[in-house]
């Protein structure tokens, strides 16, 4: 348990933290501004300064305003994020205010001189804030998992004030409203606006091969669209699983792509299969100036010769997607090669028609979004106990979910494991799952591991579960002896978290199952949250290649 003491002197220190970062922030754009007259090519990048510092001004006011609703854990995962911005506000300060200080007698001259360094020390705010921002969104969403009506009550915006108020404030302030209007909706109420008639969409559609997933379009535009169609099994919670296909979609209404990795949904399509089982399709618009979809399998498959650094912003993306799922309440339960789709960013601003993939040489690697929410269900709800015997997907399992009957209940632990698997594939650049020959049909039944992967005798152990343990056995060795030389240790030490995620003793740093549950009393989810921005996300974020 917190010592009560320690919270309160952690509450005041903190409060002088954030008023000094609003002060320091303030000093720095006033700095800004002083400095655009030496020279043009200045300002633009005081106005990115200024576009940075509104939206972290208001995060910071927000913060201090529902300071005292949150968790301990989360208190003590922000305050070490604030000590981190005022370091770097200082530092901004300090350098941009030695070549600001320019005198009325030494005009020109010293401007000429002084204008480049300048510039320099302001790119490398911009750069130290962006940094900072982006380390800092991920957990910002967390809040949307504090079952707390003063939380509510402070961040509500009005419909006016929406126009005026920061993106990300709006973003976070209307998933809390759609997450409190799912916590006192009933499940059997599944009618709105978010399911859409499927008229509206044209037949002609473009299969992404080795998924459920389909290129199409709307009837009479040209906006191209994904269609994520999902995999429920016929039970008699069809229609609790309508439910969460309908939570989930309202609130991936609200995402931002390029933060969240994820796509904005733009509504969900029904598919009555009988009286008592449907499935449906998620509709994705996707975003502008992207085409050519390719799954990170194919691409895994195909190996094209791709940079190291294009590699880590890969997994840092998808490490990122796999935060904000969680984040806004939900687990995935199908994270593989296969649900994380690639696109080839254009130069040009025109958007591009559904096209089938095409193979890349020398890849210069797109943005990527996590996908293929096949059953996807929210953290706090019932989980079905079905499996199946396809070792392709059990590879990405944890061991205690393996089999057509998993032992343990579904938790947002057993995404961060089958997350650990998919950055091992995208550190050593190598497909795990492979065809047959390559005539094969792509099926389970037609693929094997890779040679280098010697996990054949487990997977002919008929106790799925031991079989299960004899395969991450094998993850980690191959991990541990393969990935420090190839990607670093931080990268190496990532995936070994991920893979140990529900391993008893000390090393595993989310806690065992019972800590989560008795100890840390972790109904909201948020002490896994922050244990997993802190020892996967951010670190992995901190990578430099």
């Amino acid at each position: 348990m917190t010592d009560p003491i320690s919270i309160a002197g952690l509450a005041l220190a903190v409060g002088g933290t954030i008023t000094a970062c609003l002060k320091y922030g303030r000093q720095l754009i006033k700095l800004c501004h002083d400095s655009r007259h030496l020279e043009s090519g200045i300002v633009e990048i005081v106005l990115t300064i200024e576009g940075i510092w509104l939206k972290t001004e208001t995060q910071l006011q927000s913060l201090r305003s529902i300071w005292s609703s949150l968790r301990s854990e989360l208190q003590v995962h922000y305050t070490d994020a604030l000590d981190n911005l005022k370091i770097k506000l200082l530092a901004a300060i300090k350098s941009v205010d030695a070549f600001c200080d320019v005198t009325e007698v030494s005009a020109s001259t010293h401007k000429k001189l002084r204008a480049p360094f300048l510039h320099k020390h302001l790119k490398q705010a911009v750069s130290d804030l962006e940094g900072w921002q982006r380390r800092f969104d991920p957990s910002w969403y967390l809040i949307t998992r504090i079952t707390e009506p003063k939380v509510d009550a402070r961040l509500k915006i009005s419909d006016e004030a929406q126009e005026e108020m920061d993106p990300s404030m709006v973003r976070l302030s209307r998933m809390r409203e759609t997450i409190r209007q799912i916590s006192f909706s009933d499940n059997t109420d599944t009618t709105g606006s978010i399911f859409k008639d499927a008229s509206l969409i044209q037949t002609s559609r473009i299969l992404i091969p080795g998924t459920t997933i389909s290129l199409a379009s709307y009837r009479g535009m040209n906006q191209p669209i994904l269609l994520d169609r999902t995999r429920y099994p016929a039970t008699p919670t069809a229609r609790t699983a309508k439910a969460y296909i309908r939570d989930l979609a309202r609130l991936l209404a609200n995402v931002d792509p390029e933060t969240f990795s994820l796509f904005r949904c733009d509504g969900v399509i029904e598919l009555s299969e009988s009286p008592n089982s449907s499935q449906f399709e998620f509709i994705f618009p996707i975003p502008q100036g992207l085409s050519n979809p390719r799954t990170l399998r194919s691409l895994l498959l195909e190996r094209p010769t791709c940079s190291l650094s294009q590699r880590v912003r890969l997994a840092k993306q998808l490490a990122r997607s796999v935060m904000f799922v969680h984040a806004m309440g939900f687990v995935h339960k199908g994270i593989r090669p296969e649900t994380v789709l690639i696109f080839t960013e254009e130069n040009t601003s025109q958007q591009t028609k559904p096209e089938p993939a095409k193979a890349y040489t020398n890849a210069s690697l797109g943005p990527s979004y996590l996908v293929g929410f096949e059953r996807t269900r929210r953290a706090d709800g019932p989980t079905d106990m079905h499996g199946d015997r396809e070792w392709a997907r059990n590879l990405y399992r944890h061991p205690q979910r393996q089999g057509l009957w998993p032992e343990d209940l579904y938790s947002m632990q057993h995404d961060i494991y089958s997350l650990g698997v998919c950055l091992l594939e995208i550190a050593l650049w190598q497909s795990f799952v492979r065809p047959q020959s390559p005539s094969s049909p792509e099926s389970a039944e037609s693929t094997v591991p890779w040679e280098d992967l010697d996990i054949a005798h487990a997977l002919e152990d008929k106790d799925p579960k031991r079989g299960g343990f004899t395969i991450k056995t094998a993850l980690t060795e191959l991990a541990d002896g393969r990935l420090p030389a190839l990607v670093g240790d931080v990268y190496t030490e990532v995936v070994l978290t991920c893979l140990g995620c529900l391993d008893s003793g000390e090393e595993n740093v989310f806690g065992t199952e019972r800590d989560l549950r008795v100890r840390l009393r972790d109904e909201d989810g948020v002490v896994v949250g922050v244990r997993f921005a802190e020892n996967v996300l951010l670190r992995i974020e901190d990578i430099c290649v």
